[in-house]
């Protein structure tokens, strides 16, 4: 059998079907159907019962989450459930009171962590946000703050700490993969180097709380005017300043919605300080994650936009360095 990343995606999707039917057993939904929501980073299916209930079902396909942080996300998602009005996915205990199960998968080789989620209904925000919406995002992301400073993770819990410019994650910027070129590592090793400056003057004068860590307009629903936010797979222990930056890096060029977000923030917490040169320097470190993140993943569909995303992130981040301001919109970039 060909490695699992040689696969085609409707391969790899195959490979992991008798997983997640596992999986459902464990919670006592063997006889429900699954329909792929999302292939990528992680694994996403649509879970229906024969009683019409349906929910979500991850398997952590890429992460590389260890148990304890995974027991962190879920304590955190139940206390914000408890303890305020947030829609967010609450998970499944199965049939033997656990919220995370570790299926062994042929295709890769190793276990992984399943979980089963409430369904939250709606769309994503995706492009078509608006600047009203994304005043919303802020304030959800204003009182994720708030919860959070007061909130102590329970024993056997972790986080890891954003102070790492990679969000703790392997780095795959020194591998050999024939399109990080030499020039483009370099670029690469200074933002890296801006980047851990900024955070280390930032840590030592505040103390951090678990943030979402992934506040992007994919990871959020609106419903009948009411936004949803899931997938806190990433969540971890920082400042939320990062959480903010993290959103920006989403939002540009459309300096609109950047401003509804903060206004919305604003309106339920004090901003977080900062300047204007540590807040362009968290989001080109967005930009280093997310590349870090395309070159060690595994799915079929990413791993085809490395010729063209590879050299685009480069070019982004040379302009930052050039200009002091991360872009999306420059001239040049290689298109789909």
């Amino acid at each position: 059998m060909p490695p699992f990343e040689h696969l085609s995606q409707r391969a790899q999707i195959g490979r992991l079907r008798p997983t997640a039917h596992e999986a459902l057993r464990a919670y006592g939904l063997q006889d429900a159907r699954l329909r792929l929501l999302n292939h990528g980073f992680n694994t996403i299916f649509r879970v229906d019962t024969a009683a019409g209930e349906r929910y979500a079902l991850r398997l952590n396909v890429n992460s590389r989450r260890s148990p304890a942080q995974i027991a962190a996300e879920m304590a955190w998602l139940d206390a914000l459930s408890r303890d305020t009005p947030l829609q967010l996915p609450t998970p499944l205990l199965s049939r033997d009171g656990q919220r995370l199960q570790h299926i062994w998968n042929e295709a890769l080789g190793r276990e992984l962590p399943a979980a089963v989620f409430s369904w939250l209904p709606g769309r994503v925000l995706g492009a078509r946000a608006t600047p009203a919406q994304l005043r919303e995002v802020g304030r959800v992301t204003a009182t994720l703050h708030q919860h959070a400073h007061t909130w102590a993770l329970p024993d056997g819990a972790e986080l890891h700490s954003l102070q790492d410019p990679l969000m703790g994650t392997p780095s795959h910027l020194d591998e050999d993969h024939g399109h990080l070129t030499p020039e483009g590592r370099k670029v690469v090793v200074e933002v890296l180097r801006r980047v851990n400056a900024e955070l280390g003057k930032l840590y030592a004068h505040e103390v951090p709380r678990p943030l979402h860590a992934d506040l992007h307009l994919w990871n959020l629903h609106w419903h009948a005017g009411r936004l949803s936010v899931f997938d806190f797979d990433d969540c971890a222990l920082g400042l939320p300043v990062q959480d903010l930056a993290i959103s920006a890096y989403y939002l540009r060029p459309k300096p609109e919605l950047e401003a509804a977000l903060l206004e919305g923030y604003a309106a339920v917490a004090p901003l977080p300080s900062f300047t204007p040169a540590t807040y362009e320097t968290l989001v080109a470190g967005r930009g280093v994650v997310l590349l870090n993140d395309v070159l060690g993943n595994t799915t079929a569909s990413i791993r085809a936009v490395l010729p063209r995303y590879v050299p685009n992130a480069i070019t982004k981040l040379r302009h930052f360095l050039d200009y002091g301001e991360f872009r999306h919109d420059l001239p040049g970039l290689l298109q789909g």
